[in-house]
């Protein structure tokens, strides 16, 4: 059996931690996708597949809200954007609801932070 990637195993926890901090089931995102409570199961755990599809990216994108590239950033496939906070928008529409006018409101204090404490690039 080969290894699995690690960049495999940190997607699987990255999803899972999501559907985790959303407060899903494996059965409600199957119900939301065209992916069965098996394979979530399978890929979260990352020891089943050694690839996976742009078209499962995509479901768990839609699903969770989430730009692809925040996924493939956190999982490690890509390295992170230098000049924005990955995702911050999506998780706090998603994870809280917050309206557009808090989501600015948070990227502003995370302008302000990034400055304050010399973290721009």
């Amino acid at each position: 059996m080969k290894p699995i990637p690690s960049e495999m195993k940190y997607l699987g926890q990255y999803l899972k931690g999501v559907r985790s901090d959303l407060g899903l089931s494996m059965y409600e995102v199957a119900k939301r996708t065209t992916l069965t409570p098996s394979y979530i199961s399978k890929i979260e755990n990352g020891n089943a597949f050694h690839t996976i599809s742009a078209h499962i990216l995509i479901e768990f994108s839609k699903c969770y809200n989430l730009p692809i590239v925040t996924i493939l950033e956190r999982s490690g496939f890509v390295p992170p954007t230098e000049d924005e906070f990955p995702g911050l928008s999506s998780y706090l529409r998603l994870k809280y609801n917050a309206p557009p006018h808090a989501v600015s409101d948070m990227e502003l204090a995370w302008e302000i932070v990034k400055k304050r404490h010399n973290l721009t690039s």
